[in-house]
């Protein structure tokens, strides 16, 4: 049940920015590309920020890599 809840959830997220995307973008004339690339890149700087953070938390638990929230070492010796 909370994996259903959980995947809900976040549909209504993704629609919610499909909706406000072509809100935002409603008679521009912008090339589908640069739109993208744009979001690619923005995303790139949030996690730029995040990641460093995440690898600071500590924790204990199934979501914990080596006591951290987030090991990016690790994960590229996975890889």
């Amino acid at each position: 049940m909370l994996g259903i809840a959980l995947l809900l959830m976040a549909q209504c997220f993704t629609g919610g920015q499909f909706i406000s995307e072509e809100k935002l973008f409603m008679g521009q004339s912008l090339d589908p590309l640069y739109v993208i690339g744009f979001e690619g890149f923005w995303g790139m700087c949030v996690f730029a920020v995040l990641l460093p953070i995440f690898q600071q938390i500590e924790c204990t638990g199934q979501l914990c890599h080596g006591g951290r929230l987030e090991d990016s070492v690790a994960a590229l010796q996975d890889f």
